[in-house]
């Protein structure tokens, strides 16, 4: 099953439990008792706090404020450095980087010495990558594909990774298995950071991730416990990011959602994720918050990199015109309007619709077809059967599989649901055994290429390509991709989009923009499509 450690699911795979309650000390120096300045209400526990075992994207939001990986993605789009200064490749197959100097590593008493500190060097990002590449690392999906020796050191045949070479104090470079020009969308997540390589040392292993975590990033941990995690500004910070005033983040679990909103009404907590079941006690029906909370409470809105869809198994519903009478008959507006209160993105394909210089082919009019449905259930070979749509208790999959079973009944298709646990959902999946189900990714790629040949091609069954599609032009039309520039990789991309959406592997539904909910007297904090919150920006005030 380690080909199911895929970032797609990553938002809705269960967290790590804490199992003793209980204060796990700081970096050293820290004071746990600080008043805090900015109160953020999580609905799940935080997890280990170690890079390479992090799978629940709600514990990157805490992690991100500690670690930094070699690149980020910044407000448009575009790779950014961070501890990577500069990088470089003349044949998209070998790429060097070169560390940006004098960023310094929290305090721990991991180093020793009297500044129990030291400065990043090339030698952390060889051991960082080469960690990442390790059986045990939740995100060696991002590398095991790609770089050279890291499926052979994912496997145990390999004691190191071939495609990782240190080339000085400060440099190194990673060799793929083939060029691969939209490499760097790889690395600009918050799934890869660089870690001290002694977070390895096994007299370390006890510690890191719980009262050890040490990063390069603008806060750095003070105290950890089963309920809360409380971070301290980091005063050494490199970056130029860090122009807020917040010196100290209580994150604070609150599981409970109407807890969670009376913990901001009250004034207990300053920021929450909103989640839909809340939408009709908070959103008026224009989409804008209600009148009771408008005057204390600010309602933000950002877009991730996700797609929701109504996945089909091919193998099992091998009839095409069926598919596509499945798909032309969803009325996706109406589902956004009734459940996410007009939050979200009609989508006909599954790359994300912010993703830069990306243009799809598939207009949203032509998606919603009721007399084409017809016209293609009559070309099927369909008699009446129920067709079992597999919905969860994750991302209203139920609510939404309620909606398409009324919708395609109008148009002569019957739905049975089958509900189960999240986890129930995704083992029959993987195994074939949903004819359909209601489903949803959050992608850790920032650019469709990756997200295209991760969910379509072939060698990807079962997983992330749960729908089993096969089909050989397209594996050779996704292998070309890798031959094209930028531009016209991003051009072609919608059009093999285009031409799978015409097989209907699924019935893409639309994207969904996430809302917070943030008290008033701060400013509104920014947050890329990778859900990078920049709580070092922040500032006080309307």
């Amino acid at each position: 099953m380690r080909g199911f450690k895929w970032a797609a699911l990553a938002v809705v795979l269960a967290v790590a439990v804490f199992m003793v309650f209980r204060l796990i000390g700081g970096n050293g120096g820290g004071n746990a008792t600080k008043e805090e300045d900015l109160k953020v209400a999580l609905d799940s526990d935080v997890e280990r706090l170690n890079p390479l075992t992090i799978k629940n994207p709600k514990t990157f939001i805490v992690s991100w404020q500690i670690f930094e990986g070699l690149l980020a993605l910044d407000d448009e789009g575009n790779i950014a450095p961070r501890l990577a200064a500069e990088w470089s490749s003349e044949d998209n197959r070998t790429w060097r980087f070169t560390i940006r100097e004098g960023v310094r590593f929290h305090q721990s008493p991991m180093f020793g010495g009297s500044e129990q500190s030291r400065e990043v060097t090339a030698e952390d990002a060889v051991a960082s990558y080469t960690a990442f590449c390790g059986a045990d690392a939740y995100p060696a999906f991002l590398l095991t594909d790609i770089l050279a020796g890291c499926s052979d050191y994912n496997s145990g045949k390999a004691n190191t990774v071939s495609g990782i070479r240190q080339t000085g104090p400060m440099t190194f470079e990673l060799e793929l298995t083939q060029p691969e020009p939209f490499f760097l969308h790889r690395l600009s997540t918050a799934w890869i950071a660089i870690f001290p390589k002694e977070a390895l040392d096994p007299a370390n292993r006890d510690a890191w991730g719980l009262s050890q975590v040490v990063g390069t990033g603008p806060f750095q941990l003070e105290s950890n416990s089963e309920s809360a995690v409380l971070l301290s500004r980091n005063t050494d910070y490199w970056g130029e990011g860090g122009s807020g005033d917040v010196s100290n983040i209580s994150f604070r679990v609150i599981k409970n959602d109407q807890a969670r909103l009376d913990a901001i009404r009250n004034g207990s907590v300053d920021l929450m994720f909103l989640p839909p079941n809340l939408f009709p006690a908070t959103l008026a029906p224009g989409g804008g918050l209600k009148d009771s909370l408008a005057a204390d409470l600010n309602l933000i809105k950002y877009a991730t990199f996700n797609s929701h869809m109504i996945g089909f198994n091919v193998s099992t519903l091998d009839d095409v015109h069926l598919r596509r009478a499945m798909s032309l008959g969803i009325d996706r507006e109406a589902i956004i309007d009734t459940l996410f209160y007009g939050n979200a993105r009609i989508s006909g394909g599954t790359v994300p619709l912010i993703m830069k210089d990306y243009k799809p082919l598939i207009s949203s009019d032509s998606l919603f077809d009721p007399a084409e449905a017809k016209s293609e259930l009559a070309l099927s070979s369909y008699d009446g059967r129920a067709i079992e749509l597999l919905v969860h208790d994750q991302a209203s999959s139920e609510q939404i599989g309620q909606l398409v079973q009324s919708q395609l009944k109008g148009v002569g298709i019957n739905i049975a649901l089958t509900k189960v646990d999240f986890n129930t959902a995704i083992t029959r999946m993987v195994q074939g055994e949903a004819p359909a189900f209601s489903m949803y990714f959050d992608y850790v790629f920032s650019t469709p290429e990756l997200v295209l040949l991760n969910m379509f091609d072939s060698k990807k069954r079962p997983v992330p390509n749960f729908w089993q599609y096969a089909n050989p032009a397209i594996d050779a039309e996704l292998a070309g991709l890798r031959n094209l520039e930028p531009i016209d990789s991003r051009a072609k991309s919608a059009q093999i989009e285009e031409m799978v959406v015409n097989e209907a592997p699924a019935a893409f539904l639309f994207q969904l923009d996430s809302l917070l909910l943030m008290r008033k007297d701060r400013k509104a904090v920014t947050v890329n499509a990778h859900g990078h919150f920049d709580f070092a920006a922040l500032e006080s005030g309307e």
